[in-house]
């Protein structure tokens, strides 16, 4: 009987501890948790098109000064930098060859000058002779020409002599007008060609902004255009003057030229950054931030209640982190920005708490247009 009891007592005892147990319920279903956002609502603003470049600062009065002889640099009197005068001495070149030259000019014109001389004796004593009957009227005219032709090459020797004299000179370069030594190309020892550019000077006055521009922005630059200059902490603003085609005219590359004031904060040879205005129209803009770039193509999220709508859009001008808005959304509308990059279609999203540390501070930068 004991067996029996035993097993009675275990049974009454399970029966008793799932009677004890809670019932399970089933788990509630719950969304993702709702993403924090920053919101900005859409409205006008002014953009511009631009496009960007590295500016030279050059003067507009810059004349090249260049060798009219060949020959081994000797001495550089003058570097960088350097103040000169209308003919201060630049450089000097080697003047060995064009001396010995000069010597065989000078030789030639006392060699002619004494045929011419000694012509002119003879046709004085012919002369005579003819008024006599000893030689003929030709004989007398031969002589004649014989004479004009001897004067006239001395006089050639003469003119050859003195530009001699003239190359023996430029062998000494000097400065063409006042100004300051702008860039300077050769080096002591080394051979210069005619025609080889030697200095730059800049000769003070008015100033100009040189850049290159290409690409499909080149085409729509022309004359009048607003520039914006900058550099150290300096800005100034012009207008295109100028546009010409850069080395060659196929390449789709241009030059632009904007003029500067003469007394302005900048010197030649300072490369500074320019920006061309191409462009300028109010236009919905977001922040940068608030336009995602999906493979269907660029996106917003407009936010509607606690949930948002994924926008396809189409973009235009983009400006110190804003993006044109062409088409998909309307003025007025609520876009999600920081947070944008997390969200989907119908995702549910809450606002991130103001900054209480930072009362008034801006969710979103805001950049003007640089005066």
């Amino acid at each position: 009987m004991k067996p029996v009891f035993t097993l009675a007592m275990l049974g009454l005892l399970a029966c008793g501890l799932s009677a004890c147990q809670p019932e399970s319920t089933p788990a509630k279903k719950s969304g993702p948790p709702a993403v924090t956002i920053t919101t900005q609502p859409l409205s006008q603003r002014p953009l511009e098109a631009r496009i960007a470049s590295l500016a030279s600062i050059e003067a507009v009065n810059s004349p090249q000064v260049l060798a009219e002889v060949a020959g081994r640099v000797a001495a550089v009197a003058v570097d960088v930098g350097t103040q000169v005068k209308p003919g201060q001495l630049l450089l000097t070149l080697d003047p060995a060859d064009l001396r010995n030259s000069k010597l065989a000019q000078d030789a030639e014109v006392a060699r002619l000058g004494a045929l011419a001389d000694q012509q002119r004796r003879n046709v004085v004593r012919y002369r005579d002779l003819l008024t006599q009957g000893f030689i003929s009227d030709a004989k007398m005219d031969e002589l004649v020409a014989q004479q004009q032709a001897i004067e006239q090459q001395w006089a050639a020797a003469k003119a050859q002599a003195a530009n001699s004299q003239r190359m023996v000179d430029k062998a000494q370069v000097r400065a063409p007008v006042a100004g300051a030594i702008d860039t300077r190309l050769v080096n002591v020892g080394e051979y210069v060609t005619v025609g080889k550019p030697l200095f730059t000077l800049a000769s003070g006055g008015a100033l100009r902004a040189r850049f290159a521009l290409s690409g499909r922005e080149a085409a729509s630059v022309k004359p009048g255009l607003l520039v914006r200059l900058e550099a150290d902490g300096e800005r100034l603003s012009s207008r295109i003057s100028e546009t010409r085609p850069a080395i060659d005219a196929r390449n789709g590359m241009i030059e632009a030229l904007a003029p500067l004031p003469a007394d302005g904060p900048w010197r030649a040879g300072l490369a500074v950054h320019a920006e061309v205005v191409l462009a300028e129209r109010q236009g919905l803009a977001a922040p940068q931030v608030a336009v995602i770039e999906r493979p269907a193509g660029s996106t917003v999220y407009v936010v509607k209640g606690d949930r948002v709508e994924a926008r396809r859009v189409r973009t235009g001008i983009r400006q110190d982190g804003w993006v044109e808005l062409l088409d998909g959304v309307q003025a007025g509308e609520t876009l999600a920005v920081d947070g944008a990059g997390f969200l989907t279609d119908k995702a549910k999203v809450k606002l991130a708490k103001p900054d209480k540390d930072k009362p008034g501070k801006e969710k979103t930068s805001k950049t003007e247009a640089k005066p």
